[in-house]
């Protein structure tokens, strides 16, 4: 208790003490109101009371982060620019020779700022009485939202999208294996970039690690799960039964003409094979629950089900102009049948065209996007399973609409399926400044 108590007492108390002494200090400075000293600076701390080290010298902040500027001369200061903008600042928390600045997080520019303001902090008392110091401003922290294929084979071209992607110059696979050249960033954006697959992966995997101009981040610890593996049509095998699918496999390359884009890996097989699957008909394909929750049970019980799921390969031919894909976890419990779906055509209840990249590419439906799963865990999940009354979970190809929004038409699109998997959907934090 003791150690917790100071925990959260001692950040607190820092930034008290350091109030405490600016109010002092300018109360002794009343008769000078410091317009005519200059000033400099000489350092930047990182102010960050959720860390072990909560006022950290740096030589970067990021946008929305507070900085603590050491130096001398300060009171008096009427203006803060950071990269060329006017950024406010709280007068009470300035002294002589210390003063805090939160960056504005949505008006600072970054690579679009001047080149002769760039990465730069300049205080001015007055347009003759001013300094400048140099110091790196960042974007906000980079993200990786998703990647389109998460178990490619060596030498596929995949790609990761997200945010602050810019620079991307090193990428690093499960079981360390790192990658620094032929990765395209989109540096415009910084929406996504694209690496090739390198030999070695971990099959046990995890997460990417991606570096780029605006630091670091992680992807959802999925990438190459394949202890994860229900059912891959070669050499893991718990098929049940089928409903318009069944478990003989489909072995030609294909597609034929994706370069080195992923493609399929030994067997698999297809939904809506002839292309014409009609309205509001389903077609199915069940495992043995019996034989999957185990597997299952490798990600643990206490796991929430934001952070797991299951996942799919599919490749798409010809428009995918109706249906969804439902996967059921727990038969026999009325219409949703504890359900997750994707449905790439209606989004937010919206129809949108369907942007086929012409290659395999992976489908994450995560436990908790359905709602009868909503808050709670991957062992109620299993749980669930186990209570149901039919013994069989899977994906469907449903050719069904959404009410007052679409009517279903003959679906003319195939959907071929593979390496259905569970896995951990968590991401690992980043840190700039590990502790």
């Amino acid at each position: 208790m003791k150690s917790k108590i100071y925990k959260y007492f001692w950040p607190g108390f820092v930034l008290f003490a350091f109030s405490v002494m600016v109010l002092f200090f300018n109360a002794c400075q009343k008769d000078d109101d410091g317009s005519t000293k200059s000033m400099s600076i000489t350092k930047v701390f990182l102010e960050d009371a959720r860390s072990s080290v909560p006022d950290r010298e740096v030589t970067f902040a990021r946008l929305g982060q507070t900085i603590r500027l050491e130096g001398s001369g300060f009171i008096g200061v009427k203006r803060v620019y950071i990269n060329g903008y006017n950024n406010y600042f709280n007068p009470t928390f300035v002294a002589d020779n210390s003063m805090l600045v939160t960056i504005d997080i949505s008006r600072v520019p970054t690579t679009d700022a001047p080149a002769d303001v760039r990465n730069k902090i300049r205080l001015e008392k007055s347009d003759t009485n001013f300094c400048e110091y140099s110091f790196d401003i960042r974007s906000a922290a980079p993200s990786i939202t998703s990647v389109s294929h998460t178990m490619p084979q060596a030498g596929e071209l995949i790609t990761l999208y997200g945010s602050g992607l810019q620079g991307i110059a090193n990428v690093t696979f499960p079981g360390g294996k790192v990658v620094t050249s032929g990765i395209v960033s989109d540096n415009e954006t910084g929406k996504f970039f694209t690496v090739i697959v390198p030999e070695g992966v971990s099959d046990e995997g995890g997460s990417i690690l991606a570096i780029g101009d605006n630091g670091g981040a992680y992807s959802q610890a999925c990438f190459n799960f394949k202890k994860g593996l229900l059912h891959n049509f070669d050499d893991i095998q718990n098929y049940s039964w089928g409903s318009g699918v069944n478990n003989d496999a489909l072995t030609a390359a294909i597609p034929s003409s994706a370069g080195n884009l992923p493609k399929s890996q030994g067997g698999y097989q297809a939904f809506n094979s002839a292309g014409n699957l009609g309205a509001n008909a389903d077609q199915r394909f069940w495992l043995n629950s019996n034989n999957i929750m185990p597997v299952m049970s490798l990600i643990p019980a206490s796991t929430s089900v934001n952070d797991c799921g299951i996942q799919m390969d599919i490749y798409v031919e010809n428009e995918w102009n109706s249906g969804i894909i439902r996967f059921c976890m727990a038969d026999g419990w009325g219409s949703s049948r504890y359900c997750m779906i994707y449905q790439p055509i209606y989004v937010s209840n919206v129809v949108v065209p369907f942007e086929n990249p012409g290659c395999w590419f992976t489908v994450t439906m995560p436990f908790g996007s359905s709602t009868d799963f909503e808050g709670k865990t991957i062992g109620d999940v299993i749980t669930q399973m186990s209570l149901a009354s039919y013994k069989q979970s899977g994906p469907w190809f449903e050719n069904s609409g959404i009410k007052d929004v679409f009517d279903p038409v003959a679906a003319t699109g195939k959907v071929y399926f593979d390496n259905i998997r569970v896995v951990p959907l968590n991401v690992p934090a980043f840190s700039d400044f590990p502790e």
